[in-house]
């Protein structure tokens, strides 16, 4: 039986690449800025013009209502984005992005673009193929246990 371990593995590999994308000026120079905050706003900045809701950022990261209220409540005082009701719907609020939370969407996209082309150095389109394979079975196994 191999020796290594996959969570602790992904763990740390997540946790690097978090410090990686926490290293633009924008993060650096707002303290209250957080990792998990830097990567929803990234979620936001992918979705575009699409309407985002709190459901949406709960369903991408995998995190429960209340953790996501608080992390968007953080934002919200924070600048970054607003919370708008929607006409059709009154228990639902959009989530919009703030002009202070478009001054860090260059910085994190080039951020990002560096991120992936270093982490991927000296990979073949089949063995990124493979890991992408690899990390959906994770997923799936994981969704077994519930």
């Amino acid at each position: 039986m191999d020796q290594r371990h996959v969570g602790p593995a992904v763990r740390s590999l997540s946790h690097r690449i978090g410090q990686v994308l926490n290293n633009i000026p924008a993060v650096r120079e707002n303290k209250d800025l957080t990792g998990i905050q830097v990567w929803i706003l990234n979620f936001l900045f992918r979705r575009g013009e699409r309407p985002t809701f709190q459901r949406d950022v709960e369903a991408e990261f995998n995190i429960r209502r209340s953790t996501a209220t608080e992390i968007l409540k953080q934002m919200e005082k924070g600048g970054l984005i607003r919370r708008v009701p929607v006409d059709y719907d009154a228990r639902l609020k959009k989530i919009e992005l703030m002009p202070y939370a478009s001054e860090i969407k260059k910085q994190l996209e080039e951020q990002i673009r560096r991120t992936e082309r270093q982490l991927t150095e000296g990979f073949t389109r089949e063995e990124l193929d493979a890991f992408f394979g690899c990390l959906t079975r994770f997923q799936e196994n994981l969704a077994k246990i519930g």
